[in-house]
């Protein structure tokens, strides 16, 4: 049974990630996307040890049953959105904004992915290894958590690009302000435990799915545009 968790713990992260390299016009470096995979895991690991910190400052928020929903909005959108995307960003950033790889403007969200993807599998893991019911746990989190995490990277990709094309600084704030908007709402309705959160949950995770393909769809979009010109005026 831990086999079949382990296989359907990695499965939705290899398609996603198979999917999103398909997409790329021109292709990046393979090796170039592995290492991304291995900082996405080193985030992960960051982020772990900036939440034992953290819940060592503020011990009252190491449990979350019956707790009030404010006490859910401040752990969901600060203890864990507003760290993990930060530490996210800052790695896609750091490594990846400048890179010279980055020459299409599609290129920032695939690095995007594939450090999302990393942190992903680690976080991925963590849950499910010692969980008793692994199987459905890791069914649940291959279509909710993972897409979820690929959907917040989409958009911190989306808005880097369009930094770098814009020359803008809102957009580069909105590359950190709408993943960590997006993963808060995603955890408080996750942890609210309410039935009409559950609903509210199911219809904002679809709605995050189409509007996340729209993005991708919308940047290669340009990048064809930006290639036609470039022939044209070749």
């Amino acid at each position: 049974m831990k086999y079949l968790t382990i296989i359907l713990a990695i499965l939705p992260i290899v398609l996603i990630g198979i999917f999103y390299y398909n997409r790329d016009t021109l292709k990046e470096p393979v090796k170039l996307l592995s290492n991304l995979f291995i900082y996405g895991i080193i985030s992960a690991l960051i982020v772990v040890m900036i939440s034992l910190l953290s819940f060592k400052i503020f011990p009252n928020y190491t449990n979350m049953e019956n707790a009030s929903l404010l006490k859910i909005f401040l752990y969901t959108f600060f203890f864990v959105s507003l760290i993990e995307e930060f530490i996210k960003w800052l790695m896609i950033y750091k490594i990846c904004y400048k890179h010279p790889e980055f020459d299409q403007l599609y290129d920032i969200i695939i690095y995007s992915v594939y450090i999302g993807l990393g942190f992903a599998f680690f976080e991925n893991l963590i849950y499910l290894i010692p969980a008793t019911n692994g199987v459905l746990l890791a069914v649940f989190r291959g279509i909710t958590a993972i897409p979820a995490h690929t959907c917040f990277q989409t958009f911190m990709g989306y808005y880097l690009s369009l930094s770098k094309k814009e020359k803008k600084k809102k957009f580069m704030a909105l590359s950190l302000i709408i993943p960590i908007t997006l993963h808060g709402i995603y955890d408080f309705l996750l942890y609210s435990n309410n039935i009409i959160f559950a609903a509210i949950f199911l219809i904002f995770l679809v709605t995050l799915f189409i509007i996340t393909i729209l993005k991708v769809n919308k940047i290669i979009k340009l990048d064809k545009n930006d290639l036609e010109k470039k022939i044209v005026q070749n």
